[in-house]
């Protein structure tokens, strides 16, 4: 059975390694490591030709942003007033080197296949967007973003101008249009030419200027999003009210000292406690959504009752937590899992994706139906993912030892 060509990024520093050495430190350069990634620029045109460009996320950049009013056309539909862009703008702009942009790409098989991979490796939530150009004027000046990015690079080349940060770690609300008293540092750190199946890892904070080379090019850039202190702190806001100094009218700074001094303490302790830090993650991972290919005739179909052994799946997660009292959130879904189920959601997160047959000789101490219904069950419930069929199998890896029980669903 031939195997299924997915779009593949093969990670050249294992992930452990990365977060240690790289994530937040420095850009890195994974050289090469995209597999089966070639698109057309038919695919390509599909994809924008999909969005929305009346939404705030569908920009024409030539340096600036290009005011919607200018390609952005009105037009009434069977009693319905709808959008969409004229061509002939978008074509001129682009003859003169102006970049269309693509955010927040959604429900983009080829686009989504990419950033899961991402997600994954970076163990965050991710947002994509796309850049297809074919001139030489930068879209943007040189900034920083407020999230690490993954610039995948698809057809042609692209320039990168990288520097130091010199405002560490911005948060979304701290962009570089924000902050008018930072500078943009002289001295470059980086100046590289990313080709057709190169990604680079650029830290959030990190000054870089994307610049077009008089050429096609396009490119993916995946924002990852993992929770932050600022955030936990909002969430937090909400538990203020349970504390009784919390709720005491203010006067003068005198009258007011002792109460303050008794709400800071109460909160700081509600700040460190574990109950609290794992309510947020609990709410922060239960909000995480990932896009999964839609599987009618397998999962629509009650003549199914299982899948098969070439079924390839993967799980529809970013974000692996263990929660106190054996139960794991997937894809919006609470799950109750022993030991044994934990290890197995570990196994399907392991690998971008594996067949049904990989998964059985995993659990030798367990029947096959058994194994096959509770990954049927995951299947319903957009757990995991039906990714197509596959009779290839995966190589052996230290987790083949890992799972030997698995108890009753």
């Amino acid at each position: 059975m031939q195997e299924t060509q997915n779009p593949r990024i093969d990670f050249s520093i294992p992930k452990d390694e990365f977060n240690s050495k790289i994530l937040y430190q420095s850009p890195y350069l994974f050289k090469k490591s995209l597999k089966n990634s070639e698109i057309s620029w038919e695919k390509i045109s599909e994809i924008y030709e999909r969005a929305d460009a009346s939404n705030k996320s569908f920009k024409l950049m030539y340096g600036y942003e290009v005011p919607k009013k200018e390609y952005l056309e009105s037009y009434f539909n069977v009693g319905k007033w709808e959008f969409r862009y004229s061509k002939p703008v978008i074509y001129d702009y682009m003859r003169k080197g102006a970049t269309l942009v693509y955010n927040r790409i959604r429900n983009e098989p080829f686009v989504s296949d990419l950033a899961r991979q991402v997600a994954q490796y970076s163990n965050a939530h991710v947002i994509t967007s796309a850049y297809a150009a074919f001139g030489a004027k930068p879209s943007y000046r040189c900034h920083w973003d407020t999230r690490d990015v993954f610039a995948i690079q698809l057809k042609g080349r692209k320039r990168w101008i990288l520097k130091k940060p010199n405002f560490e770690l911005p948060l979304y609300m701290q962009q570089t249009k924000d902050i008018q008293n930072i500078n943009e540092p002289d001295d470059i750190y980086w100046d590289l030419v990313l080709e057709a199946g190169d990604v680079l890892y650029v830290p959030r904070g990190w000054w870089h200027n994307p610049i077009p080379l008089d050429g096609e090019t396009f490119h993916l850039a995946v924002g990852t999003f993992a929770p932050t202190g600022f955030d936990y702190l909002n969430w937090l806001v909400r538990l203020a009210p349970t504390i009784p100094d919390g709720r005491r009218n203010l006067h003068s700074y005198e009258k007011s000292q002792r109460s303050l001094e008794r709400f800071s303490q109460e909160f700081a302790e509600l700040m460190s406690s574990q109950d609290a830090f794992e309510g947020f993650m609990t709410d922060y991972i239960s909000q995480q959504r990932m896009d999964s290919k839609i599987s009618l005739s397998v999962l629509g179909n009650s003549k199914v009752q299982q899948l098969e052994k070439s079924h390839q799946v993967r799980l529809n997660a970013n974000l692996i937590y263990s929660f106190p009292g054996d139960f794991m959130i997937i894809n919006g879904n609470r799950l109750n899992v022993d030991e044994s189920g934990k290890k197995l959601i570990t196994f399907l997160n392991d690998f971008h994706f594996c067949s049904i047959g990989d998964i059985i000789p995993r659990f030798p101490d367990y029947p096959d139906n058994k194994v096959q219904e509770v990954l049927f069950q995951f299947a319903l419930n957009d757990v995991i993912e039906l990714v197509g069929k596959n009779g290839k199998s995966l190589p052996k890896t230290q987790n083949e030892k890992l799972i030997k029980t698995f108890s009753d669903a």
